[in-house]
């Protein structure tokens, strides 16, 4: 809290995005410093869903004497940090699949090769995109054929990197790949030929990461979307065409309109001169 940088706080008004806490964690409740300082009313910008927490801040200042007022702007609150709300409501870390393809539809040519199909632009975006994140997810096929790193590579960027995640299978990850410097999560199958996106979400979310970005490749980016483990997807749509079939965004086959996903579109955007589609997974259909 910002109390400690004031001379006095007794008898000021508090705002604060988050329900203050009132248990013991890495430091004392805020609770418990606010009372200490004298503050008679506080502003809390929404509640806090984490179970430790829930309501308590509120009551225990309510039940002292402090004049509480609650969900002022919480939609704002909300959407600053989306995935700490998501992974304490559902023990989840927010989902979002990374997709890049040309304007009909080709995430690479036949022979593999994709650099670049967007602009200079779109891949900085997308590299604010992977700052945002917690982990990164990609398939094995990723790591043989492309040797990446997963870091943010933003021009000063000083902020923590994602931790990798490597939906391996039954392959090999060569000893050479770059990426094992990085202490890589590295999930295989349990009795099965592939890894559930559930249960390596579930696995996350008790690690404690709150969001996640899916970057490929396609088997992996559709194996989450079938599992219905995607909250958000952004497409990034480059201004070239293919003309012709190389390699999809997504991988398997379309077998009626039924099996469609439905989609919310948050966002179009131009982004130099490809574009930025951001849209939200659809749960009631």
């Amino acid at each position: 809290l910002a109390i400690g940088n004031v001379p006095s706080a007794y008898n000021a008004t508090l705002f604060v995005s988050l329900e203050p806490c009132n248990h013991h964690a890495h430091t004392p409740p805020c609770t418990e410093a606010i009372l200490s300082a004298g503050i008679t009313r506080v502003f809390v910008g929404a509640l806090d869903p984490d179970e430790r927490v829930a309501g308590s801040g509120v009551e225990r200042l309510r039940a002292d004497g402090v004049d509480v007022t609650v969900g002022m702007l919480s939609d704002e609150v909300f959407a600053n940090d989306p995935g700490y709300f998501h992974h304490r409501t559902t023990g989840l870390p927010l989902v979002t699949v990374k997709l890049a393809t040309t304007l009909d539809g080709q995430a690479a040519a036949r022979d593999g090769t994709s650099q670049w199909i967007t602009s200079p632009e779109a891949r900085m975006d997308a590299q604010e995109l992977r700052s945002e994140n917690d982990v990164v997810i990609v398939g094995a096929g990723t790591i043989i054929a492309d040797d990446p790193l997963l870091t943010v590579r933003l021009p000063h960027y000083e902020g923590p990197q994602p931790r990798p995640v490597i939906i391996a299978g039954s392959r090999d990850i060569p000893s050479d790949r770059k990426i094992l410097q990085r202490d890589p999560i590295i999930y295989r199958p349990h009795n099965s030929t592939r890894v559930d996106p559930i249960h390596v979400l579930e696995d996350l979310g008790e690690r404690g990461y709150t969001t996640a970005m899916v970057e490929g490749g396609p088997a992996v980016a559709s194996d989450f979307l079938r599992a219905k483990a995607v909250d958000r997807i952004v497409w990034y749509v480059g201004a070239k065409l293919a003309i012709g079939g190389g390699l999809p965004a997504l991988s398997g086959v379309f077998e009626t309109i039924g099996d469609a996903t439905n989609l919310t579109i948050t966002d179009v955007e131009q982004i130099g001169p490809d574009v930025r589609i951001s849209a939200i997974i659809d749960r009631e259909h």
